[in-house]
């Protein structure tokens, strides 16, 4: 009989931002990525608040969208007079207040996969007799009450509470304001997490189309939460792991020490796996023998070191008559401390030598934090296989908050696969025990490295029409393509191999190529302060690929500028068909105002705004500019418009815009110039002075666009014309943003701006 179970799905409910969040759990590892503040802690801690014991939920961890259904309950509360429980009555009104209530607090859903053979830890969370295998799911919900009764009490309680205060007013700060003050001074009233079974049949899994979230019944019978950990163990490593002080700061009493130090690690898993407990006693017969040698041949050493000081307080008449006649020194040496000190870890230099030792604080952070991290992971898979009562839990999830910090490029890549190796059990006998990890990250290397089927991105949702309280969202980006597996194989190849920080961003703008990638940050630094303080992602990508990655920025939903070229092509007969039908191909021209022109570009003939005559993309409007088409995403499209000042001449590359917007300091480029101290400054040489030479040479601006593009379409070096603009640019010389991507920009920037309140 198969021995398969793992965790399959979580669904969150009202804790922090997470108004109602489903997250895809991978069988092996899971990887959650996103911009700052979008949720990734926020998930992490609410399966540490449901799971782990030492964790207690506080006020703060109730979701802002409910504080004000809680504060009606307080309101309603603070009049009672007498102690409900002492007062007869109906207690419909009590059930709603209960219902509404509960519904605000915090839950958690769990749903895992298990075979048939794992009927005996997952029976007490069945919701029907007959089962032969599938999903099983349970509900962890935090209750202040559990019935009528628990309910009357709370409310007497913060009733008595309010009632020295109550009447201040409503500019009073005094204790408690109302009820989530209240709970922020006494969280034990926030009750404790009761257990749930659910219905499988009515799960976000295989029943995804109609699934709606349970709504528990009234008084529904919850299951004892021991039952919870026999299935599942959960353990955390926090992103602030102490790494980087020094030693005199380390220092410190028993149990003191900073936790990211590999000691300190080695020391706790001492005191759990070897048996040495604090009184000197365990179970390893060498370690206890080792100690009571070394502890009696210190004993006499001492004694023979300390004798003639002895004596020397004998000369006081000490000890008397009736005193005890002699002073015997008896270490006591505990096991445990032996490790307990700033160098228990030093590092030789040399292989077998003790001549050239260091002491742990003075490697590198990355080894710190690498050999931490390793050992932690080992420590947590001994506890999970050697509990104290019962058998080890089938489940064992472990997350992992930013392990990047201080790790090589390299170890970042291949960090996820090696500590999902450390976590697992190796034992023939073990492999029904499945080990899970759960990741959460800022590094585009440790995303970038897996597949799109592990990664969730954790998108935040602005406050909104449909949504009173900014909250969060997880994509699956597994899911993001379909079954359009060649698009998604490109996308995944694309982001491994630019290590894009997309999936990072508050924002992104696509170029079309080498020249717009180094400039347009520089006018952004320059000309647009505000956007220049974003995280803003740019992505090379040419305009005949950037509408394949059309459905992730659909999902990611940040706003994003598409800087792209027109393309302008005439249409001409093909190379026949084998059978003599006719084809037409597009071919690349200048375009010099002559009629029929087509629009080459795939980004702008497919995507937005889909149009395929040339003349169609000459006088957009801004909304024209703008696709909108998916719920909460907007993406400015920027293409080459005609430039008044160029007598009206339309650039067909970023390039050519370029100059044509900066038509008179191109010219002057090659105009005898001085510097400061008189000197000559001799004219540019390369391809900015191929191009200077042509603007200083012609007059008239169509023959001038046409030689452009008869120039940048031969063996023009667009690599080095970009430098050299780039290094005018940051020499403060008066280059010109081109309208059509400075328009775009302003448009970014306004998206990015705060909203105001009304």
């Amino acid at each position: 009989m198969s021995l398969d179970i793992y965790l399959r799905f979580l669904e969150f409910s009202q804790f922090r931002r997470l108004g109602h969040v489903q997250l895809d759990i991978d069988k092996k590892t899971t990887i959650l990525v996103g911009a700052n503040n979008s949720g990734k802690t926020s998930i992490l801690s609410a399966i540490r608040h449901f799971l782990a014991d030492s964790t207690t939920f506080g006020a703060f961890d109730i979701s802002l969208s409910v504080w004000p259904k809680l504060r009606a309950l307080g309101k309603t509360w603070e009049n009672l007079t007498e102690d409900p429980l002492t007062v007869g009555g109906p207690d419909d009104v009590w059930q709603t207040q209960l219902e509404t209530l509960l519904l605000c607090m915090p839950s958690l859903d769990l749903w895992f996969h298990a075979e048939a053979g794992m009927y005996h830890y997952v029976s007490p969370f069945l919701s029907k007799l007959s089962w032969d295998g599938g999903l099983v799911g349970l509900r962890l919900r935090l209750e202040p009450a559990s019935d009528i009764d628990a309910l009357k009490q709370l409310a007497w309680t913060y009733a008595t509470a309010r009632a020295p205060v109550k009447d201040m007013g409503n500019d009073s700060l005094a204790w408690p304001i109302d009820i989530l003050d209240f709970w922020l001074r006494e969280p034990l009233e926030l009750g404790q997490v009761r257990a749930y079974k659910l219905n499988a049949d009515n799960n976000p899994l295989n029943a995804s189309e109609s699934y709606t979230r349970q709504v528990l019944p009234p008084g529904a019978d919850s299951v004892d939460r021991k039952q919870v950990k026999k299935l599942i163990c959960v353990d955390f490593v926090a992103a602030q792991r102490g790494l980087g002080r020094e030693e005199a700061d380390s220092r410190s009493a028993v149990g003191a020490h900073r936790v990211g130090m590999f000691s300190t690690q080695l020391l706790k898993f001492a005191r759990q796996h070897f048996n040495v407990t604090s009184t000197g006693h365990g179970h390893r017969a060498d370690l206890i023998k080792a100690v009571a040698d070394a502890q009696l041949d210190l004993d006499k050493k001492i004694r023979d070191a300390l004798a003639d000081s002895v004596e020397e307080v004998k000369m006081l008449g000490y000890p008397g008559l009736n005193d005890p006649q002699e002073i015997r020194f008896r270490t006591r040496i505990q096991t445990a401390d032996l490790l307990d000190h700033g160098t228990a870890v030093q590092y030789s230099m040399r292989p077998d030598s003790l001549d050239e030792l260091l002491p742990e604080y003075s490697i590198g952070l990355g080894y710190q934090n690498l050999q931490s991290l390793s050992y932690q992971l080992v420590s947590f898979k001994t506890a999970r296989l050697r509990p104290e009562k019962d058998s080890p839990a089938p489940v064992h999830l472990v997350m992992i908050e930013e392990p990047e910090a201080h790790l090589h490029v390299q170890v970042q890549r291949i960090f996820a696969d090696k500590a999902h190796k450390l976590i697992s059990p190796t034992e023939k006998d073990q492999s029904d025990l499945k080990s899970q990890l759960l990741i959460s990250t800022h590094s585009s290397h440790l995303a970038h490295a897996e597949s799109f089927d592990r990664l969730r991105y954790v998108r935040r949702v602005a406050r909104g029409e449909n949504n009173l309280m900014p909250s969060t969202e997880v994509v699956n980006l597994g899911q993001v393509f379909g079954n359009d597996n060649a698009t998604r194989i490109f996308a995944e190849r694309y982001f491994r191999v630019q290590h894009t920080d997309l999936l990072f961003a508050n924002a992104a703008i696509f170029v079309e190529g080498v020249a717009e990638r180094m400039l347009v940050p520089l006018f952004i630094e320059r000309d647009f302060k505000s956007l220049d303080s974003r995280y803003i992602s740019f992505l090379d990508i040419g305009g005949s690929h950037a509408h394949r990655l059309k459905p992730l920025v659909e999902k990611l939903r940040i706003p994003t500028v598409i800087i792209t070229d027109v393309d302008p092509c005439e249409e001409r007969d093909g190379k026949p068909k084998n059978n003599g039908t006719p084809t037409k191909k597009l071919v690349a021209v200048a375009n010099t105002g002559q009629p029929g022109l087509h629009c080459g570009n795939p980004t702008l003939r497919d995507w937005h705004p889909k149009r395929q005559l040339l003349d169609n993309y000459k006088e957009p409007t801004e909304a024209e500019m703008v696709w909108q088409e998916a719920p909460d995403c907007s993406v400015r499209f920027a293409w080459q418009l005609p430039i008044e000042s160029a007598a009206g001449c339309w650039p067909s590359t970023f390039e050519d815009s370029l100059v044509l917007t900066n038509l008179p300091w191109f010219g002057s480029l090659m105009e005898e110039q001085r510097d400061e101290k008189g000197q000559p400054i001799k004219p540019p040489t390369g391809a900015l002075g191929s191009v200077a030479k042509m603007v200083a040479g012609e007059t008239d601006v169509p023959t001038l666009l046409n030689s452009l593009h008869t120039l940048m379409h031969k063996s023009f070096d667009k690599g080095d014309f970009s430098t050299s603009i780039f290094e005018m640019v940051s020499l403060n010389e008066p280059v010109a943003c081109p309208s059509y991507i400075a328009k775009a920009l302003t448009w970014l920037q306004a998206q990015l701006e705060p909203i105001k309140p009304s």
